[in-house]
């Protein structure tokens, strides 16, 4: 189990332990109204609880990177939430919907087991009062972010829609958990408030308020932030790429393998784009290989001119080589090359001991960008094996394997297309394969 499936299990798992610390699903006699209560607020804090921690991450938090091994894990994590906040939202409105679904629960279910959370008969404190006076708007108010929220995870989910509607799209949805907090505030069965649930919720709306708030006065990752100018703009054009040299005498330098958000026009959200270059603390230039694949990328190398002012957001990534093996395997599809040149640049200029085989594949290359890539790739004793997919096969495994000796034994870094490298993985695992296989699963939605 990756880093990914066991973070999202503990997180989801601590919460059910919490909740049933003080409420249950079972009761004695079988009560269908206490069991649909129970469970209307069970799934309700679960889908809470997924909404905070992912908005918690919205607002890339290092820390939290450092642990999941980067930034392209925890947007992974962010959509399985997303996706675990979706299911159980639904559920939970199904169940404070449509309660009569569990009368048929009485003729059929026979529990025997603890009661769960009572409710108490002596006088309401001023502090129930008004729980009970905002009761009717936490409900209407609940329903209608609900509706929202379904909408704009089906609208995050889709990859058909524009990367800036989607990105505007995550910037509601901080409005939208302020109103989920005030909903669950409003309908947490008040006994909650001092058992370890209500203590945990109530940490968890604090955190989840805080993040909200940073994602909406645009302080997600200031810290990080830099000013940059374009010095020079390379296209190839029979690889629909370019590359573009930036100058930041900000930026606070970076390890090859990482990437950094960037900002062109102020209307326009920031795009994730992967560094090309090895930093240079002298030339302070930060290179970015960047292929037309979609609207808003088509047109960037038009608009864009030497002496433009650009925002840069970084570096975050772990894709950074990091490791002691004797020797590694490169794969690399498309653009996802980027990480990799900054990587040959690094060790053109070291001596590089590291036996390195790099299996790069591309539709179409272009004839100064080949040649560059050999050039760079010799400079730093790398063994380069090129696939133009217009005039040969894919990459597969069976290649790799037959033509690096020691290859089981080799730490492999896959960039490019996930299908490429989930069918490379497997032939690798089908065939006792005894080392890491590191993958950027890097993707906005």
């Amino acid at each position: 189990m990756n880093k990914i499936k066991l973070s999202l299990a503990i997180s989801i798992t601590l919460i059910t332990i919490i909740w049933f610390l003080t409420n249950t699903l079972l009761y004695i006699p079988f009560d269908s109204n206490l069991f649909t209560k129970s469970l209307d607020q069970y799934t309700g804090i679960i889908a809470f609880s997924a909404m905070t921690f992912s908005m918690l991450l919205a607002t890339r938090p290092l820390w939290i990177e450092k642990h999941l091994g980067g930034l392209d894990k925890i947007y992974r994590l962010h959509k399985w939430l997303g996706i675990l906040a979706f299911s159980f939202s639904i559920l939970h409105w199904l169940v404070s919907k449509l309660p009569e679904w569990w009368l048929y629960l009485d003729r059929l279910i026979i529990l025997d087991a603890t009661s769960g959370a009572t409710v108490s008969s002596a006088e309401p404190s001023a502090f129930e009062e008004f729980l009970e006076s905002i009761e009717s708007l936490g409900l209407q108010v609940g329903e209608y972010a609900f509706y929202l929220t379904v909408l704009f995870l089906i609208m995050a989910l889709l990859k058909k829609i524009p990367y800036r509607f989607f990105a505007k799209t995550h910037i509601a949805m901080a409005v939208i958990y302020l109103a989920l907090v005030f909903h669950a505030f409003a309908l947490m069965y008040i006994d909650y408030w001092t058992e370890p649930i209500g203590i945990t919720m109530a940490i968890m709306m604090l955190v989840g308020t805080v993040s909200s708030f940073i994602v909406l006065l645009g302080q997600v990752g200031k810290k990080q932030k830099s000013q940059g100018t374009i010095q020079s703009i390379n296209t190839y054009p029979d690889m629909n790429m370019f590359e573009l040299i930036v100058k930041s005498d900000t930026w606070k330098g970076h390890n090859e393998g990482q990437f950094a958000f960037l900002k062109f026009e102020k209307k326009e959200p920031y795009h994730p784009f992967t560094i090309s270059s090895s930093w240079d603390s002298k030339t302070k230039n930060i290179s970015f290989t960047i292929k037309a694949l979609g609207r808003y990328t088509n047109n960037l190398s038009n608009k864009l001119k030497i002496g433009d002012l650009i925002v840069l957001e970084g570096a975050y990534g772990n894709f950074t080589f990091n490791d002691k093996k004797e020797s590694q395997i490169w794969i690399a599809g498309g653009v996802g090359i980027t990480p990799f040149l900054a990587r040959m640049e690094r060790l053109a200029k070291l001596d590089n001991k590291q036996k390195i085989d790099f299996f790069y594949s591309a539709m179409k290359l272009d004839a100064n960008f080949k040649k560059k890539l050999e050039q760079v790739s010799a400079e730093a004793n790398i063994n380069l094996h090129i696939f133009e997919t217009s005039k040969s096969a894919l990459i597969s495994g069976e290649y790799i394997r037959n033509s690096v000796l020691n290859w089981k034994y080799a730490s492999v870094w896959f960039c490019g297309p996930s299908k490429m490298g989930k069918s490379i993985k497997k032939d690798f695992k089908q065939n006792d394969f005894n080392s890491k296989f590191h993958q950027e699963l890097f993707e906005m939605r």
